[in-house]
């Protein structure tokens, strides 16, 4: 990685303006535990106690043979789950459950969360490995944000040490170099008629995850192009949103993003695509920041890092992609025969807003898969301190990548009664991981591709 002198100048420019809050790395001693007793993205290698939980033994790498190659492939189809948590049970559970997944259970007739033997099936490539061990002693963080000088991609801070570099271990964890991503958004109403409200493709490209022969085009200035192509309805079919966010996440440069309307034939900046502005892709129910658990500037709230805890949690959800959406996405929630949950180490991160700060969400809960960083669940508060929304995230396994992706975004407003399913792959979706030319993320060439 080349160092990004601009962003550096502007790091420390706002950390001459701010009271200075540097977060350090661990010393050498400490990295030494990855790869040895930590696996190299710094969760516990080890199984728990009664073996529950299985040791990682480096997780899911050679490919498996799938009914449709455009989806991820089935997994663990012959087994069965080990038990079923139910309003019958739940009360044995709640150290072992996120509130949301409590309050739903207790609260929603007929849905239940079927356990199923735990599986580690996360994985990334070695030169990942290697960048995140480099990271553990040099990267830091200064007033929220990171010293791009020195992090050299994969998981910045494998051994955490506060809430604040937990949360950028989320947004800056291994995703693929490229991924395309075609899939539907259904919205279900309280009542429970179901809506397409969305089908999209997902265009993403990580250039801090680029290998070492494949050049940066845009010299470290951008933390992953995004290309959004609406498919459904019919008269949304061919906009267009392109976004590029910088390392900052717009803490000091803004976040920037473009339309091409259809209607119109023209290509517009578009407005604000952070904190709480409301996501036109999910009706509303979702915010900008909630994409992936949580996603873009951290800087209004104050993050703790709570511990790591034992959880039920949706996970390898390959098999749940190739059910019918009318059977997958129900009348008041998705299928729980068509769910499955294991038991898996979490990292448990809270986030209150700053005093002074604005947002719609006071307060959410995050839990984080110690395996791949990625985020399995949310409890998202309102302003009058009660349990608003919860958000479950099942991660894909793909081992052609290799890599724990996040797809699919179920979120339940548990005051409404209404919900959303988010990046369904049922009914013709796909994920492939081709590589997509730089030249497809330019204001320019969003301009010249609009069809209509």
């Amino acid at each position: 990685m080349k160092p990004n002198n601009k962003i550096s100048l502007l790091a420390l420019w706002a950390a001459s303006i701010l009271p200075l809050q540097a977060m350090a790395a661990v010393n050498a001693t400490e990295a030494e535990r990855l790869g040895n007793d930590l696996t190299p993205f710094g969760a516990i290698k080890a199984g728990n106690a009664d073996g529950s939980i299985p040791a990682w033994t480096g997780g899911l790498t050679k490919a498996v043979a799938g009914d449709n190659p455009k989806l991820p492939p089935k997994l663990f189809t012959d087994e069965k789950p080990l038990f079923s948590i139910t309003a019958s049970n739940v009360d044995q559970y709640t150290d072992k459950l996120f509130l949301g997944a409590q309050h739903m259970v207790k609260n929603y007739p007929g849905y239940r969360i079927d356990v199923y033997p735990s599986h580690r099936t996360a994985a990334a490539p070695q030169y990942i490995y290697d960048r995140t061990k480099q990271n553990a002693t040099r990267t830091t963080l200064t007033n929220q944000i990171m010293d791009m000088n020195t992090y050299v991609g994969g998981v910045p801070f494998p051994i955490p040490q506060n809430g604040e570099e937990a949360v950028f271990n989320v947004q800056w964890n291994w995703r693929a170099t490229d991924s395309t991503v075609n899939a539907n958004t259904w919205f279900v109403s309280s009542s429970g008629k179901r809506a397409l409200t969305a089908g999209n493709i997902l265009q993403v490209t990580t250039p801090f995850h680029y290998p070492s022969d494949r050049p940066d085009p845009w010299g470290g200035k951008l933390w992953g192009p995004t290309l959004v192509t609406a498919t459904a309805p019919a008269y949304s079919a061919g906009e267009k949103q392109l976004v590029h966010a910088n390392p900052d996440q717009g803490l000091i440069t803004p976040v920037n993003a473009w339309a091409y309307l259809t209607g119109q034939r023209r290509l517009r900046k578009a407005p604000n695509v952070q904190y709480d502005v409301p996501n036109n892709f999910s009706s509303g129910l979702t915010n900008f920041d909630d994409s992936w658990g949580f996603n873009g500037a951290i800087d209004r709230y104050t993050w703790k890092l709570v511990g790591k805890q034992e959880f039920y949690v949706p996970y390898n959800g390959n098999n749940m992609v190739y059910a019918k959406a009318a059977d997958l996405v129900g009348e008041k929630f998705a299928n729980p025969d068509l769910m499955r949950w294991e038991l898996h180490r979490t990292w448990v991160v809270e986030a209150n807003l700053k005093p002074g700060a604005r947002h719609v969400v006071p307060k959410r809960r995050i839990y984080i898969d110690e395996d791949s960083w990625t985020i399995v669940g949310s409890d998202l508060w309102d302003a009058k301190g009660q349990l608003w929304k919860t958000f479950q995230l099942p991660p894909l396994t793909f081992p052609e990548a290799p890599v724990s992706l996040t797809v699919p975004m179920i979120v339940y407003n548990l005051q409404a009664g209404d919900y959303t399913f988010m990046n369904a792959l049922n009914d013709n979706g796909e994920v492939n991981f081709n590589p997509l030319p730089a030249a497809m993320f330019t204001p320019q060439s969003l301009e010249r591709s609009g069809v209509r």
